[in-house]
């Protein structure tokens, strides 16, 4: 899985968990752009930045450190080649 997959999937599994309908509930409680949740989500952004990533976070009730602290990010599940 690529590190975007496990964003992407780790957004997801967030969105479930709190009741998070859609990528526009999901801005409002970011603070950013509608279009920028759906281009992560989509994977049309490869690489969001940590900026971004903070206010996902941020969106999620939930530190940066939170965010990652999932075994998705586990360095032998990542594989970027």
């Amino acid at each position: 899985m690529t590190l975007s997959e496990a964003i992407i999937k780790r957004m997801k599994d967030l969105m479930n968990i709190k009741n998070i309908e859609n990528p526009y509930q999901l801005a409002l409680k970011c603070g950013l752009d509608e279009s920028v949740i759906r281009s992560v989500l989509t994977g049309r952004t490869t690489h969001p930045n940590i900026h971004t990533m903070f206010y996902i976070a941020f969106g999620f009730n939930m530190t940066l450190a939170e965010f990652y602290n999932d075994k998705l990010f586990d360095i032998d599940n990542i594989d970027d080649n």
